[in-house]
């Protein structure tokens, strides 16, 4: 009689512990369940107390995840074996977990019974000293699980004879395909049909969202692979397809695949309506532009230049959602920081953001988790318009004292340059119609003629007290034309710039006299 493997199960996912349990009969086929845990952590200590031959663990859980499972696991448990459980997008870290000493791993959409099972078995003819009890389980794998475990790395080199035979032809292609309710044996059929020339074509990889293709053909099949694959795009309304780069080895495949599902989730997220995407004729991005300077932006945003700071905003998003080969985080990641530093600008200028303080973490969220760049937009111009209604509100609830001072001396800092109702306006975040009205019922004068004031008292100023010339003072206090300052000088002191100037010298000349004739 032999021993019976023993075994622990490692998810933070009491369903999913359950099912697994329930997926075969367990001591019948030789195997023995030592235990469960809902974290790395729990696991170390269960292996440490009941030594099993095979722990199967999930990659993602709190406290200790699987990646660290593993490591910590074969260094401190050499003669444990452990089987991943891995979701599509779980890839990556499979990969690298095979360098760690994970023994095989299983596709949680394939997930079964049968799979499981066959799986358990091939890891037991790692394990040198157990002499297993097991009904006897062949161990051979499908052509389609061969390619699967070479994506992720794993060593097929006593099985590359089963492997030529069924890839008979030079050339390779992978296809990605993603959409709701995906049948991949479907898509085979319906591939096939389409080329109307008989190639392997293998699912790999597959669940119900996601799938990727691998056909194997001669190099004269490559454009009726192309258009049949465009037939299909078109025809299967909901799914995005993408031809990832050729390549002639099949020792090539995971390069090809790493690169091209990159590409692809890159694509999906800024152009999720496009149903297409061939290698050799991707859509074209924006050209690469300077980086966004956000001291700049929060230097106008302080100086009150809003609509400046905002269309500053606006036009390098729109650069950034053109830019198809960054990554979507960063993406999200650069809104996420202009949400968080307006809403510190907002604070730091004393509007009210107190609802803004409580939404914001939605914001975060629901910007981290959008599946495409429309989702993500959607959100920050969401977010945008909120501050612009906070802004307009905190201005017109503001002491209409203290915004007139304001105005007021932003005017006497700036009389020099050619000032404009309407860009005040901009710089206060005022409506340039509202500020009008605003401006004369507060101040009992127009903005034009306060303006005026302020120049002609300058200039008086310097009459008096400079010998610069009168056409040079009128540039001086703002005036581009030396007549239009001589006439609104004229208006508002009663007499020209000219006899003003000889007004006062006379009247110098007379005091002069007047103390000459004190000191005799």
């Amino acid at each position: 009689m032999g021993e019976a493997c023993k075994v622990l199960i490692v998810d933070d996912e009491m369903l999913i512990r359950q099912g697994i349990i329930n997926y075969i009969a367990w001591e019948q086929e030789g195997f023995q369940i030592v235990g469960e845990a809902s974290n790395g952590k729990e696991a170390m200590q269960l292996i440490g107390e009941f030594s099993p031959h095979i722990v199967i663990t999930d990659i993602v859980m709190p406290i200790m995840d699987g990646i660290d499972l593993v490591k910590e696991g074969k260094k401190e448990f050499p003669n444990t074996e452990f089987i991943v459980l891995s979701s599509f997008e779980d890839f990556d870290y499979v990969r690298s977990m095979f360098q760690n000493g994970v023994a095989d791993y299983i596709l949680k959409p394939k997930l079964n019974g049968p799979e499981l099972l066959r799986i358990l078995s091939r890891v037991v003819g790692r394990i040198p000293d157990l002499q297993h009890s097991g009904a006897a389980v062949k161990p051979e794998r499908s052509a389609e699980e061969m390619l699967e475990s070479m994506i992720l790395g794993y060593d097929l080199a006593l099985e590359r004879a089963v492997l030529s035979d069924v890839l008979p032809n030079s050339q390779f292609v992978l296809v990605g395909i993603r959409g709701k309710d995906l049948d991949p044996n479907q898509l085979k059929t319906a591939l096939k049909r389409s080329i109307l020339e008989e190639l392997p074509i293998f699912s790999l990889n597959s669940s119900d969202t996601e799938t990727l293709l691998l056909l194997n053909f001669k190099p004269h099949q490559l454009e009726a692979i192309k258009l049949a694959i465009e037939y299909q795009a078109l025809e299967l309304i909901g799914t995005m397809w993408m031809v990832y780069e050729p390549f002639d080895s099949i020792d090539d495949m995971k390069t090809v695949y790493d690169e091209g599902r990159s590409k692809m989730k890159k694509y999906g997220f800024y152009l999720p309506n496009t149903s297409l995407f061939v290698y050799d004729n991707l859509p074209v991005e924006n050209e690469k532009q300077a980086n966004f300077d956000l001291n700049h932006f929060i230097e106008m945003f302080k100086d009150r230049l809003f609509n400046a700071a905002f269309t500053y905003l606006e036009n390098h998003v729109d650069y950034l959602a053109g830019r198809f080969n960054n990554d979507s985080f960063e993406f999200k990641s650069f809104l996420g920081n202009i949400v968080f530093n307006i809403i510190v600008l907002l604070d730091a200028m004393k509007y009210n953001i107190e609802d803004l303080e409580k939404k914001k973490y939605g914001y975060f969220s629901t910007i981290n988790e959008a599946v495409d760049v429309n989702e993500a937009l959607e959100q920050f111009n969401g977010f945008l318009e909120e501050v612009r209604t906070i802004m307009l509100l905190g201005d017109k609830a503001a002491d209409p004292a203290n915004n007139l001072d304001k105005i007021l001396a932003y005017i006497e800092q700036h009389y020099t340059e050619p000032l404009r109702l309407s860009e005040i306006a901009n710089h206060f975040h005022f409506n340039a119609s509202y500020l009008s009205s605003y401006f004369s019922t507060h101040h009992k004068e127009g903005f034009s003629e306060y303006l005026n004031r302020v120049r002609i008292k300058k200039s008086m100023e310097l009459l008096e007290n400079s010998t610069v010339s009168i056409s040079n003072i009128s540039g001086m206090v703002g005036y581009s034309e030396h007549s239009y300052f001589c006439k609104v000088f004229k208006r508002i002191t009663g007499m020209s710039p000219g006899s003003y100037r000889k007004e006062l010298q006379v009247h110098h000349e007379n005091e002069e006299k007047d103390l000459s004739s004190l000191k005799k």
